[in-house]
């Protein structure tokens, strides 16, 4: 009894703060992005610069926060959660690619530790998965998301159905307040057509290219991080800060900041993609705060358009990128099932379900971890 009521208190807390810290945070960025302008593209670099400077005072708010949301050991203080929210705002705000949904789950178990100090694991990912329930606006992939991320190639009912708990009661708050979802607010989206034996056959072929994208970017990833090891902190920031702005100058100055672009052209879509995993990787393995769910979704998204050259339903490309991308990247293979159901409708289960399986074998084969 006492594990349902703190569950519940997890929900419904996390479902009134969400707004605030979520919201302005968003807005912040966005604030801070329309400020600098053209002048965007120069940004980066001395965003990362304040970084690193931060990082002084605390070294738990580099990178995207994902080892220290599921090492129970680590304890997030005060100190810690306040600078993670500063330095989310000013890697994104100040251009860097990335996106909020591994910052919040940082900020989540941070909270969670400071309004429950006795609070057992439980309470940190239902916490957690309330606080992203308001940002993504998919209750259920919210839940995944935070066990997950928690745990690697295995999903526990023990974690999963309190999160689940608490990200429906979150959920329920939002729309009691009549609050839109940040991130289904930023998508034009619309539910996919029944799928015929034509787009069955073209998931099938082109899901081990989208796979293939995903691990390009994953071995990316982790060929940087091995460069800038060497390097200290204030190197990899300044480095990497000129990276993204050369990527923003030379590419597209859309792949900076939280943005949210696809287009209809597959020439400009598969142009943006390329620009939006270099800007993201040099963003985060500069340990600059941020996170890839957001990129990678607006990613395969993006490779849905490419790919409708090739007579394949956009939309239902872009379901097979967004599936493939995210569990190829981020190996979260049932969470990349079920948020392109939770967007696009039912009829996106099968396009996500073939992207997320023959992605995820391909990731179990190469992964480096």
């Amino acid at each position: 009894m006492r594990e349902l009521i703190s569950v519940i208190m997890a929900g419904v807390i996390s479902g009134l703060l969400a707004p605030f810290v979520s919201g302005f945070m968003v807005k912040n960025i966005v604030f801070l992005n329309q400020l600098f302008g053209s002048f965007l593209v120069s940004a980066p670099f001395f965003g990362f610069w304040i970084i690193g400077f931060l990082s002084r005072h605390s070294n738990l708010i580099l990178g995207t926060g994902v080892n220290s949301y599921k090492d129970e050991n680590v304890k997030i203080r005060l100190k810690d959660l306040v600078l993670k929210y500063f330095s989310t705002n000013i890697t994104l705000g100040f251009g860097g690619s990335g996106g909020l949904v591994s910052p919040i789950l940082f900020i989540g178990k941070g909270l969670a530790s400071i309004i429950n100090p006795r609070g057992a694991k439980m309470f940190s990912i239902a916490f957690a998965s309330g606080m992203l329930t308001f940002y993504l606006g998919t209750p259920l992939t919210s839940a995944l998301l935070a066990v997950e991320y928690f745990e690697r190639d295995k999903i526990s009912y023990e974690d999963f159905m309190p999160a689940l708990l608490a990200s429906t009661i979150s959920y329920y708050h939002h729309h009691l307040l009549g609050i839109e979802p940040i991130f289904l607010n930023s998508f034009n989206v619309e539910h996919l057509p029944f799928l015929g034996m034509k787009e069955v056959l073209l998931a099938f072929i082109f899901s081990p290219i989208f796979g293939l994208v995903g691990l390009s970017a994953y071995f990316l990833k982790w060929i940087y991080r091995k460069v800038i090891s060497k390097m200290n902190i204030f190197q990899r920031t300044i480095v990497s800060g000129g990276f993204v702005s050369l990527v923003a100058i030379l590419i597209d100055p859309r792949v900076l900041g939280l943005r949210v672009f696809y287009s209809s052209s597959p020439q400009i879509a598969g142009k943006f993609l390329v620009g939006k995993i270099l800007a993201t990787v040099f963003t985060i393995e500069s340990m600059g705060s941020s996170g890839y769910f957001t990129p990678l979704t607006i990613i395969g998204m993006n490779l849905g358009y490419v790919f409708s050259h090739f007579d394949f339903n956009a939309q239902i490309a872009s379901v097979v990128g967004i599936s493939s991308l995210l569990s190829s990247m981020l190996n979260i293979p049932v969470a990349a099932v079920v948020f392109p159901v939770e967007l696009f409708g039912l009829n996106a289960l099968v396009p996500a379900a073939i992207g997320s399986s023959v992605a995820y074998i391909l990731y179990r084969k190469y992964r480096l971890e």
